[in-house]
């Protein structure tokens, strides 16, 4: 489950990736076999209520009693299957290929207008509790005239509890179906600002391996982030653009609730400061992996020089013991008795000289 943000509710109560692998049909009815598969239709007023009597088919009639109560109905599903995503946008004319995304797999993060709503598909950091690796959930988001409804893809994972972010929110935030989608879009923004945070720190500790002789670097870490930073990327990047370029239609969806103006537009400027850190750490990232290769042939070179040198040591004793091993009668000192303690001190104070001259040359 993506980790709860604070800082920016903390605001709002003052005031108040290579692409991901895109899914068959197949594949999705299959993890929606191992995922739970929920739904609930929620009546969104004063506060958050359960409609148990209401199904997908009645909500039509729901929503009218709900604006003539100044609140709003959501249809929230979790990994559904094909037929109640089907049954959903019969019952709430969602246009069929909005639709067609949350039953066809991963789809880019965008925004999309439609005649009777509008349309918003977010990637959302999930950070996986045992590996603490980050995986992409995805949660589709439907705004119409009085209702709202959300689909969560979190396989394998516990998606974020979206009921009770809504409920803690504000009141002047839960008042409209588009300040209800807000208050989930603002979580999963605060998520990749989050997991930047994250990647940053990871960062700021690989730089000091890097540039530290003493130290050698984690290249397991240096490509975990690297992994990491790319999903961010991939998640952030696509929603920053598509919402900064729909601007105007998130506008019109504030109509007669327009002091959820400003908390769009923030987050809209929080999306978009949030693609360029990562996109800066994305280049801070390549030079601490270029400084990494450089310091792995660096330790390579060094690892050669003093192979070489330990070599050369060992070649002249074994030249000499060879030569007079050849049982020649004529080589210097061999009739002497003393002669192999004064080939032994030759020998010795030869690999002397050749350490001290590696040694200055810092190949040892």
């Amino acid at each position: 489950m993506a980790t709860e943000i604070t800082t920016r509710r903390e605001r709002e109560s003052d005031s108040s990736g290579e692409m991901e692998p895109t899914a068959s049909r197949g594949d999705l009815q299959r993890s929606t076999e191992r995922s739970l598969s929920t739904k609930a239709v929620l009546l969104v007023r004063d506060g958050v209520e359960t409609m148990a009597d209401v199904g997908i088919t009645d909500v039509p009639a729901a929503v009218r009693k709900a604006v003539r109560q100044k609140g709003f109905v959501w249809v929230q599903l979790v990994n559904p299957d094909e037929n109640l995503v089907t049954e959903s946008r019969e019952t709430l004319g969602i246009h069929p290929v909005a639709a067609a995304d949350v039953v066809s797999g991963r789809q880019q993060p965008k925004v999309q207008k439609f005649a009777e709503h509008l349309f918003v598909l977010l990637w959302q950091i999930i950070v996986q509790k045992q590996s603490k690796d980050i995986a992409l959930g995805q949660t589709f988001v439907y705004i119409g005239d009085g209702w709202l409804l959300t689909v969560q893809r979190a396989d394998d994972e516990e998606p974020t509890d979206l009921r009770k972010l809504v409920a803690d929110s504000p009141a002047e935030l839960r008042d409209s179906p588009m300040a209800a989608a807000y208050v989930i879009m603002a979580e999963i923004v605060d998520g990749y600002a989050k997991a930047a945070a994250d990647v940053e720190t990871d960062l700021e500790e690989l730089e000091e391996q890097v540039f530290t002789e003493s130290t050698t670097e984690d290249h397991k870490r240096i490509y975990r982030v690297r992994k990491d930073i790319g999903r961010i990327d991939r998640a952030v990047s696509s929603i920053a653009a598509a919402l900064r370029e729909s601007t105007d239609h998130l506008d019109a969806m504030t109509v007669g609730h327009e002091h959820v103006v400003p908390y769009l537009h923030d987050l809209l400027d929080d999306a978009a400061g949030t693609a360029a850190l990562i996109n800066n750490q994305s280049r801070a990232l390549d030079a601490i992996l270029s400084s990494h290769e450089n310091n792995v042939s660096a330790r390579q070179n060094k690892d050669m020089r003093t192979i070489s040198a330990f070599a050369a040591l060992l070649a002249l004793p074994t030249l000499i013991a060879g030569l007079y091993g050849m049982n020649f009668k004529n080589i210097p000192l061999v009739q002497w008795q003393y002669g192999w303690l004064v080939i032994g001190a030759a020998i010795v104070i030869v690999d002397i000289v050749i350490y001290i001259m590696f040694k200055r040359r810092r190949w040892l």
